[in-house]
């Protein structure tokens, strides 16, 4: 009898051994399809973000070229007001003769004075014109004679550098500041 109860108790213990596997398999085949499915929705979101970031994309190139349009236009605008305001520069050298000085300015009559005023002390008022000096090829060729003279002042600097003359010797030459024999040569060496 004895043997008939151990028989019983294994018996139970192999069934409730093959119960709990049998509930172990079902319970991490439902974790197994969760995971399955998590994936599928993180698959999902995935795709939502990279649509988006599309959508993003396209939005900052929209509005990157309408700012570069935008720009074009501002550039072209003041290159026209440039070139519109160099023909007038132009057209105001061609013809100084045509800029003719002002007549003097007529004092304006003072009006009735009032009671109040005639007690201020009496204070003339005169109109002195002003008279602007003309723009004319003299002025525009002095202007360039200084251009002239800074270019070839700056190719001595680079031909005395060259050769190999110091730059105290090439400031004594030219009779120019060390610190501008300097700042030439560097700003050169940078182009380079």
């Amino acid at each position: 009898m004895t043997t008939h109860f151990i028989n019983y108790i294994l018996l139970a213990v192999g069934i409730l051994t093959v119960l709990s596997t049998v509930i172990m398999i079902i319970l991490d085949k439902l974790k197994g399809d969760d995971m399955y499915f998590n994936i599928d929705v993180k698959e999902q979101e995935l795709k939502k973000v990279i649509e988006d970031a599309e959508e993003i994309q396209s939005e900052l190139n929209f509005t990157s070229d309408i700012i570069v349009k935008d720009i074009e236009e501002k550039i072209n605008a003041f290159n026209q007001l440039y070139k519109h305001a160099a023909r007038s520069l132009e057209q105001l050298n061609a013809k100084p003769a045509a800029v003719e000085p002002q007549a003097p300015v007529q004092p304006v009559p003072q009006p009735v004075q009032q009671p109040i005023q005639q007690t201020a002390p009496h204070i003339e008022r005169t109109v002195v014109p002003v008279k602007f000096k003309p723009v004319t090829a003299v002025n525009t060729n002095k202007t360039v004679q200084n251009e002239e003279q800074v270019k070839s002042k700056q190719q001595m600097i680079f031909e005395l550098a060259e050769q190999g003359v110091s730059i105290v010797d090439i400031a004594k030459r030219l009779n120019v500041g060390q610190g501008e024999v300097t700042l030439i040569l560097s700003l050169k060496n940078e182009e380079n």
